[in-house]
């Protein structure tokens, strides 16, 4: 057996390798989740407020804490949504998400990604239309006072550490440039048909650690790309007859072993409890290769959304 894979962010905070992920997902649908996987073992709980379930996130975790849990044990991440990207809405809505999620600080808070969006002055309403109908952009964003409002929410205590979402090199750069507290983390699309190699790479040479969101490709987004699910690629099924694991285990476990964070997302009782069950084998070098050699550089998120045009691209586009 395996040993759980931790990450050491500094400030005393330890991120745990495995972590449920809950995007797509009602209140009730996520309370169930959340209870479930940290019954089974889970400590690291993955959310945003753009995922618009922090309440039901929150009830899960008052329901395991009720049971005899220990907030103290958890490692919640959340996020800030991009129609808050300027550093004097970042306390105001990590506030917000702190009442959602009923807790007196996160673990570690993430800038969603560097492009900003108007504030229309209804924080839901976080991927509104210009006047002619396109996307809403916020062209003045500011990546370095921005991160100097995350850094206050460390300083403030209502954050254990802060971090980045789909920001890339360069971007990541300039804030180490002036930065008092590094980024501990970036989250970005990571899985076997796009590898991601290269801010995986640069993140792990600064120290920054690497969280995967989509590690097993998100075959149920509903957009992007619909003729790729690499679950059923005949490289994986034969693996998962090998090693007597479902396809989705090996996804996992070959992303564990790359050094990177997963974030798998489920509903289902018996799926989370798979999904957590992924340090009682490892892969042979072979086999580690031959999903290496799946690598196809086809991004499912490009941060576009469906139905909402775009005018102008923002200066701050990372991909």
């Amino acid at each position: 057996m395996c040993s759980m894979p931790t990450y050491n962010l500094g400030n005393g905070v330890t991120m745990q390798g495995i972590g449920l992920g809950t995007w797509q997902c009602s209140d009730e649908e996520v309370r169930a989740a959340v209870l479930e996987a940290l019954r089974v073992g889970y400590r690291h709980i993955d959310t945003a407020w753009m995922y618009m379930c922090e309440k039901g996130v929150g009830q899960g975790i008052m329901d395991w804490v009720e049971e005899g849990g220990d907030r103290k044990d958890l490692f919640v991440v959340t996020k800030l949504p991009t129609n808050a990207n300027r550093a004097k809405d970042v306390e105001r809505l990590l506030d917000k998400q702190l009442t959602n999620l009923g807790l007196d600080y996160i673990d570690l808070y993430l800038i969603h990604g560097p492009i900003g969006m108007v504030n229309t002055g209804d924080d839901l309403e976080m991927f509104s239309k210009d006047e002619e109908g396109f996307f809403n952009f916020d062209y003045n964003t500011d990546l370095i006072a921005l991160w100097s409002g995350m850094e206050r929410m460390v300083e403030n205590g209502k954050a254990k550490t802060i971090g980045v979402s789909n920001f890339n090199e360069k971007q990541i750069e300039r804030i180490l440039k002036v930065c008092k507290i590094r980024p501990a983390n970036n989250q970005v699309e990571i899985h076997a048909y796009f590898s991601n190699k290269g801010i995986v790479e640069y993140c792990k040479s600064q120290g920054i650690t690497v969280c995967a969101y989509a590690p097993l490709g998100s075959p149920k987004r509903g957009f992007g790309p619909k003729d790729l699910n690499e679950m059923e690629d005949p490289v994986i099924i034969e693996l998962s007859k090998i090693y007597n694991k479902s396809p989705g285990q090996i996804l996992l476990r070959h992303l564990i072993q790359r050094g990177i964070i997963v974030i798998p997302k489920s509903g289902n009782p018996a799926r989370i409890r798979e999904n957590f069950c992924i340090l009682d084998f490892e892969l042979q070098s072979e086999d580690f290769e031959k999903i290496e050699n799946l690598d196809k550089n086809q991004r499912s998120f490009d941060l576009s959304i469906p139905g909402i045009p775009i005018k102008k691209q923002h200066p701050e586009y990372p991909f």
